[in-house]
This record gives structure tokens, sequence and C-alpha cells, in this order.
């Protein structure tokens, strides 16, 4: 009876030395020795009378979980690392997967327990294993829960419990990054069981609901086996542990498929891909009546009958005939009143279509729209090649002719940039919305100031650096550091005394961070944002996610776009609203220096890929100070970039390519990855919002 006690007290202290043991390596972000870990977790200084008997006591704990990892040698000892950053840059084909699946007795761990739990082990897009065990809860099961699933009382109570299964299961998806549909759902319970048996249970992982929404984008819900029906996958038994984590593996492998198509080839390029914006499905979940329900389409959307019926809408004011004359491309289209005047200015990928919604669009709907088609006596359309050249003239005609009814584009903003003044010895991160040649790195442009104090925030929590303007040794005298310093929030360099190289490598860091190359950090966030989950810390997880949401937007672009205020030399190359042809977008120092229509044929391409290279040699340099001209530009290419980061079509490259066939190479890659961009659907989404209309 002591034993079993004593056994049932060690458990939780295990655990709880798992989780700081956790806890500090994803604040540290790095491989830590063990001298440091003996500190945090027993809070014991390893002197070398007891030296063996804390690195002993460390390593048995930390082995006794795959979430951590050896990483070799160090002087005084091992360095330890978390088992999952292994993942970060590797290849899809070289991880191993487990795709997992669990039936419970209801929907809340703790009150509710797992009855049955089942995995498939997949590598290299093959299934090379498989674990299913019934588990006995110890207590009742609802009578509703053997109807959805079919397992009886009877058959779990012959089962072997948690305490069996979950040593067991954890082996099984040892060294895996595990997969599920709905994934948070069956962590949650593995996470209970296993903290009841003083286990860790990985707290991260693939969700194919997620992927699901990103790839099948046509697809209203996301239920398993609609997702399945979608892609032609056979299901049988749905609501079995094995059988579901099967049906599971084969959509996940259909979801890899297409990630490689779209050359995603790493977890952490992957994962990235998953933040961004997926275009709604048009689902309506709830409609309160039969009558309301007659006035939806459905796709989701009013119709136009009984928005008519509603309110007069603006076929009243626009003249019916001109219906007929709009073009079926991308463009943009000017309003003009009675004496001529423009009123407004708006862009579109298809004229035609956004130009026909005007018609019916109910007047006082909103005040933004108060006015506008009342006087409208004209609209003229200028037909270009791509939506990208139709932001930019958006742009550039709203602020030249100042159109009464356009506000959001009609003056320069004052984007704001990241800052870090790499020339000083300890450097500040912080915000400005000026750029100058001063040999400063800087970010951007970011959308709002929000964002950039958000992501400064970020890399304040990240990286211990100096937030003060204070004078720092030898210039000045020493001060009293601030409670930063308590913090291990900043080394200090107040106190004087402070190694520059040291703080210059959290400087490098940061860069690469905020320049796309560090994959890593965020997914430390994103597991540090699952852990706070479920550890019910809601409050820190939304902060989490807003900053991954925030940063990730931020990112994502700069890794096209890097540093776009210092030198980037970036080709795009998208199919052209004209039949059979491609546009050519040259991009220099973050702007655009030429756009280019070709024929959709080897040779034209060629020619024009050339002909813009030979223009890029002879470009001048960045300009010393970047004006809110080019500001603005910098930042809708990058919006844009952003969007369509999935559709392959940018390729970053050398201005000076004096080798003739890395030029080859670059032209090769350009031909393939265009022509796989055709045959996919298109990826412009019209992102038009009434375009700040008053």
């Amino acid at each position: 009876m002591r034993q079993e006690r004593d056994q049932r007290t060690t458990q939780p202290q295990r655990a709880t030395l798992l989780r700081r043991a956790h806890e500090l390596l994803e604040s540290i972000g790095q491989p830590t020795s063990e001298e440091l870990l003996i500190k945090h977790l027993f809070g014991a200084e390893a002197q070398a009378g007891t030296h063996a008997f804390w690195t002993t006591l460390l390593r048995q704990t930390l082995r006794s979980s795959t979430l951590f990892a050896e990483v070799g040698a160090a002087e005084g000892g091992l360095r330890w690392s978390l088992a999952a950053w292994r993942t970060t840059h590797q290849q899809l084909d070289e991880i191993e997967f487990v795709v997992l699946d669990t039936e419970t007795t209801g929907l809340r761990p703790g009150s509710d327990r797992v009855i049955e739990i089942a995995g498939v082990r997949l590598r290299g897009g093959e299934a090379i294993g498989s674990f299913q065990s019934l588990v006995n809860p110890c207590r009742r099961i609802p009578p509703f829960i053997t109807q959805f699933t079919g397992i009886t009382q009877d058959l779990v109570n012959m089962a072997p419990t948690a305490q069996e299964v979950m040593p067991e299961f954890l082996r099984f998806i040892d060294g895996a990054i595990i997969v599920g549909h709905n994934l948070g759902f069956d962590i949650g319970f593995l996470t209970y069981e296993a903290q009841l048996q003083g286990q860790a249970f990985p707290l991260d992982g693939l969700d194919t609901l997620p992927l699901a929404r990103r790839f099948l984008p046509d697809l209203k819900r996301f239920k398993l086996e609609l997702v399945a029906r979608h892609i032609n996958i056979s299901t049988s038994n749905f609501h079995r542990a094995l059988n579901d984590a099967r049906v599971t593996a084969a959509i996940f492998l259909h979801f890899l498929a297409l990630a490689k198509q779209q050359g995603i080839c790493t977890l952490a390029h992957l994962r990235r891909r998953l933040q961004l914006p997926v275009a709604w499905s048009g689902d309506i979940t709830h409609i309160t009546s039969a009558e309301q329900s007659d006035n939806w389409r459905a796709d989701g959307k009013l119709s136009a009958t009984a928005a008519a019926s509603a309110r007069p809408t603006g076929s009243l004011f626009l003249n019916a005939a001109w219906r007929h004359d709009f073009p079926d491309h991308p463009g943009v289209y000017l309003m003009k009143d009675a004496s001529g005047q423009v009123i407004y200015v708006g862009k579109a990928k298809c004229l035609k279509e956004r130009l026909a919604s005007y018609y019916n669009h109910p007047l006082g709907y909103t005040r933004k729209m108060d006015g506008l088609l009342q006087s409208v006596k004209e609209i003229e359309t200028r037909v270009l090649g791509s939506e990208l050249e139709a932001l930019l003239v958006e742009s550039q005609l709203i602020k030249a002719l100042q159109p009464m009814y356009n506000v959001q584009l009609r003056n320069y903003d004052l984007y704001p940039f990241i800052k870090i003044d790499t020339q000083h010895a300890f450097p500040r991160v912080y915000a400005t919305k000026e750029v100058a040649a001063d040999g400063a790195r800087y970010f951007g442009p970011f959308r709002s100031r929000r964002v950039v104090d958000l992501t400064i925030e970020l890399v304040q929590k990240l990286f211990p650096l100096r937030t003060c303007t204070r004078g720092l040794p030898p210039q000045a005298k020493p001060s009293e550091p601030c409670l930063r310093l308590h913090l291990d929030r900043c080394p200090g360099p107040c106190r004087g005394g402070i190694d520059p190289a040291e703080y210059r490598r959290s400087i490098d860091q940061v860069c690469a961070f905020l320049g796309g190359e560090r994959e890593d950090l965020l997914e430390r966030l994103r597991r540090q944002m699952f852990e706070a989950a479920q550890n019910l810390n809601f409050e820190r997880a939304a902060w989490l996610r807003d900053a991954i949401r925030c940063a990730d937007e931020v990112l994502i672009g700069q890794r096209l776009i890097t540093g776009a205020v210092e030198a980037n030399n970036l080709f795009i190359v998208y199919p052209s609203a004209q039949q059979g042809c491609d546009e050519l977008f040259l991009i220099r120092h973050g702007r655009l220096v030429q756009q280019q229509c070709v024929a959709h044929e080897p040779t034209a391409l060629c020619d024009g890929v050339r002909e813009m290279l030979a223009l890029a040699r002879t470009s001048a340099d960045a300009p010393s100070i970047v004006g809110q001209a080019e500001v603005d530009q910098i930042n809708i290419i990058s919006r844009w970039i952003h969007r369509h980061s999935d559709d392959r079509a940018f390729f970053p490259f050398q201005a000076a390519l004096a080798d003739e066939a890395e030029e080859r190479k670059l032209i090769e890659r350009i031909w393939v990855e265009i022509d796989a961009v055709r045959t996919l659907p298109t990826a412009m989404e019209d992102t038009e919002k009434a375009e700040g209309v008053v």
C-alpha cells in the first residue's frame, strides 16, 4: 500500500519537473546546458560534491519523456533541446507522422474518458505500422455513445485501462509528428490520460481540418466523412478509432501530395501556409425561419429579388445599357458626375462582375454609398493586365485625381517600419515612419502601427534587448539597470562590461526573424499557444494567437520581400487576363520597375525574362531616401504577394546573373512553375471593401 502511495506521489512530481523543463527550453529557444536545467528544475547548484547526483536525476527525468532530446556533449555535461525542434527544417518526405484518433465517453476531458485509441504511423507516403486498443474508462458508457460508436460496456470491461495502454501508445508515437482531424479534441483527452500516469503527451501537431480548408476551398463543411467523400477516399465503419485514423491518414497523404505540387517541402513551410487566410466558403449554418431561408441563395448571400424588394437598388440610377459594354477583364473604373468630374475610382479583377454588382446594390445599405450612385453619369473603364497592375494604377489615380468618394487611398499613408540601427554597439528595435540610407536595417512596411507594436513586443519577449534611450558606457557613466535586467529581458548594457559581440548575435537573430528566415521561432510560439490553451490559460493563448497571426502575415511577405527598402530583386510571373498570355513583373528594391505581357510559350517568355534581366542590370541603386509614393507601392506589392504566396509564381534573383547557365536555369524554372500555375484554379480574390467610399 505504501509503495503504491509513493508511486502516485512520484508521478505528479515527475510531470511537474517535465513541465518546468519544457517551459525553460521554450523560453530560451535553443539547446540548454544541464547546469542551468538543474538550477531551474531542482533549485540546486551542481557543485563538485553533488554534481553526479543531480546530473543523474536530471537525465533520468528527461529521458523518461519523448519531448526532450540530447544534442551532444558540452563543457560540463550534455545539452538538451526539445525533440520537436529537430523537424522544423526537415523535408516532409523524411518525417514520420502518426495519424491518431480516439473515441471517448463524452466531450470534456476529466469528466469524460477515452474508450478507444488508434494510430497509423506514416513515412515517405506509406503506412509502416498501426496501433489500436480499447480502453477501460472504469465508468459507465452513455447509451448514445454506444449507439454512436458501437462500443459496448461489455467490450470495455474486458479491455486494459489507460494506465496500461498509454505507455505503449506513447512508445508507438515516439519521435513522430502527430496528426488528426480536429486534433485539439484528441490532444485534450490524451494529455489528461498521460498526466494521470505522470507522463507528458505532445501538445502540438498537424490538424487535417485547417488543411482541408486550405486545400479544398470549394468544400462548405469539413467533417471527416465529407472530406473523404469529396476526394474519393473509400470509407467504412466510421466512429471507430482505427478506421477513422486510416481514413484521416489517406486524407493527410492526399494533402501532402497537393502541398508538394505547390512547392511546400518542409514542415515549417506547411505550418506557415496554414496561417494564411482561407477564402470564405459561404456556408450558412443557421437560418431562423422558412421565410428567411427563401431570401438566401445556396451560397449564403441575399438573393437579388429579396434585396430589391427590401429597398431600392443602384439600377434606379445607373444606365442599363452600360452593362453590355463592361469588359470581362481586370482593370480600373472611373465614375464621373454630370460635369465629367471623377468622383470615384475602383479596381476589380473582373470589371464586368464588379460593375454589375452596383446595379443590385441596395441604396442606403451603408453610409459609405450614400449619394455616389445617384451622382454617376458616366463610367470609364481601363483594362489592365492583372489585378496587381490594377491595384497600383488605382492607387496612383486616386492620389492624382482626389475623388470625393475615395478616402482610404487619397493620401499617402505613413506606413510604419521597424528600424534596427546596426551602426550602434547595442541597437534598439523600434518603430519609424521614415526610411533613410543611414546604414540601419528597415523591415516593413507594416499595415498598421498596432501590428508594429505587437511585433516589437514579440521580439522583446523572444530576445534580450535594451529598450531604453539612456546613455551607455563608456560615453556615459554606468547607471542602475531597470526591471528588464532582473526579468532576463535585457543584458543591461547601461551597467557597462557587456560584450557587444554577444549582443550582436541577438540582433542578428532578430534580423533573421523579421526577415522570415527563423521559422523555428514561430514554431516555438505555436507550441506555447497550444500549451497555454491546454493549461486553460486562455488569455495568454489568445495573446499568442494574435501575435502569431500579425507577425506571420508580415513575415510571409518579408520572406519574399525582405529588406525591400535596401536591395530586393524579384520576378513575379502570373497568368494574364489576355487569353494565352502571361504577365511579367520586375521588382527592384521592392518597387515595380516594368511590367510586360508575353505569349505563354517558351520562346516569348525567355525573351521577356532576358529583356527584364538586362534592365535589372542597368537599373539604378536604391535611393538614399524612400519617398511616400515608393513606400505606398512597396506596401501594395507586399500585401499582394502575401495574398498570393501560394501561387508559386515568385522568383527572387540576383540582378547581375553573369553566368549564362544560371540565367538559363532561372528561365527554365519560371517556365515550369508558371505552366503549373496555369493548371490551378485562379487564386485571385476580389478584395474590394467598398474601397474607401465615405
